[in-house]
């Protein structure tokens, strides 16, 4: 059955070519559309009210893909979009706000959303500051987790919550939910500091050097995704890289297993995670936070 339609509440999508295979050797269209359709619960709540930017590969992951900011012109009228203004006018990105939107994207070869840290009501302000840590190779894994606890008590110290999860790709995101009063600039200069904190401590080990040939061999503390405009991966979105690997949200405790990777779920092994553990994200946006007196605690902890 290489085309057949499913239908939702109030809109049907029409999937198309299914058999195509967009993971070689065998991960197929209809695999990756099923997957999407098994944790939209899970996942749409993340993507709510974002602008996405869309990571497509219409002849697989081995071929060239693009990325996408505006919406197609030949895309559904139920799709909702949002106009985000630009020099000389605007973009028009997709908003994922129902099952049937994300279904429809993943028949258009739509492998990974990446989606911004604002929502479209106040672009200006996030809801959570990104930490991403990238090593310098995959080899690096205990590093990485290594960071990410190291991350993680920096900001229990300054009296903020945090949430962590794989990439899918090479590294760890760390994760502060914010109350949205603070624009990007803040924000950013606020992880800035802590990066250049958690290096002073680790210097053998951490860095915050974009070059990646000045890097060398040690762990790149990325806060550049705490622009306005910049985009993260979605949580439970899929990498375009073999197997078909999700960035998947985890317990912080879960990072004391040694066997643990940042490609250690897949579309085919994912689902017996959700279904034996509730989301260890869920409830995040309940735990939004003012930075204000951690920028106070900061602030006496640069001095000493």
């Amino acid at each position: 059955m290489n085309t057949y339609k499913l239908f939702f509440s109030n809109q049907s999508v029409e999937i198309t070519n299914a058999d195509k295979i967009l993971f070689p050797p065998a991960i197929t269209k209809k695999q990756l559309i099923d997957y999407y359709a098994a944790v939209a619960a899970t996942m749409l709540p993340y993507l709510k009210d974002r602008p996405l930017m869309l990571q497509r590969f219409p002849d697989g992951i081995t071929n060239t893909g693009f990325y996408q900011k505006d919406a197609s012109d030949y895309f559904p009228l139920w799709i909702k979009r949002a106009q985000v203004p630009k020099e000389g006018g605007f973009n028009e990105y997709v908003l994922c706000q129902n099952k049937a939107t994300l279904i429809y994207l993943a028949n258009q070869a739509c492998i990974t959303e990446h989606m911004w840290l604002s929502k479209i009501d106040k672009l200006s302000y996030p809801d959570r500051m990104i930490f991403d840590i990238d090593p310098a190779n995959t080899s690096q894994f205990s590093l990485v987790k290594k960071a990410a606890l190291a991350l993680k008590h920096l900001l229990e110290h300054l009296e903020l919550k945090s949430f962590v999860m794989t990439t899918g790709s090479r590294g760890m995101h760390v994760v502060v939910p914010l109350i949205r009063k603070h624009e990007f600039k803040e924000v950013k200069e606020f992880a800035d500091k802590c990066a250049q904190l958690l290096v002073k401590q680790q210097p053998q080990e951490l860095t915050v050097e974009f070059s990646k040939q000045k890097r060398g061999q040690r762990v790149f503390i990325d806060t550049l995704r705490n622009q306005y405009g910049a985009t993260s991966v979605a949580p439970y979105s899929v990498r375009a890289q073999p197997n078909a690997p999700v960035a998947t949200p985890l317990f912080w405790h879960e990072l004391n297993n040694p066997a643990l990777r940042a490609q250690s779920y897949t579309i085919e092994s994912i689902q017996e995670r959700l279904e034996t553990l509730q989301d260890p994200w869920k409830g995040l946006k309940n735990q939004a936070q003012l930075l204000t007196k951690a920028q106070r605690i900061l602030v006496n902890l640069q001095k000493s």
